[in-house]
């Protein structure tokens, strides 16, 4: 015996409009915008009524016009806690900055220390295999 699942028809699926009905639009406060240049720079500021602020100029430099961006964006998470990030984006690709992005775990002294002990092996197996090749390339001068 088989048995198939298939969603229910759209006439019996059950419908919650409560969170619908609930829905307040959120008011812009400001939102300010820097047209497009001929280089491709720009800017805008957006402030929203719940919080949330963003903000962004992107100007062309370099011997070959690179568009490079920069901007910060905040919000408020639901317990209050303020987000922050800021950014630079352009030929080095995006790069945030903020005390809520995730970090590394600290290395303990012994972690480095097997580091060390990794990279001097792999610098003794690298000239050891150095001085093999040598000694095959005179090797075969010889012959």
């Amino acid at each position: 015996m088989s048995v198939v699942a298939r969603p229910a028809p759209a006439d019996e699926v059950p419908v919650d409009d409560t969170d619908a009905a609930a829905a307040t639009p959120v008011p812009i406060l400001l939102d300010e915008r820097v047209d497009i240049d001929a280089m491709g720079g720009y800017g805008f500021r957006i402030q929203t009524g719940d919080g949330l602020t963003w903000a962004e100029q992107a100007v062309a430099s370099g011997p070959l016009n690179e568009v490079t961006r920069t901007g910060q964006y905040r919000f408020l998470h639901p317990d209050g806690t303020v987000h922050l990030l800021t950014y630079t984006a352009g030929v080095n690709g995006f790069q945030p900055v903020s005390d809520m992005l995730p970090t590394p775990h600290p290395l303990e002294p012994w972690h480095i220390q097997q580091i060390e002990f990794a990279e001097r092996q792999k610098a003794e197996a690298a000239a050891a295999a150095a001085e093999e090749e040598e000694e095959e390339e005179e090797g075969a001068g010889d012959v």
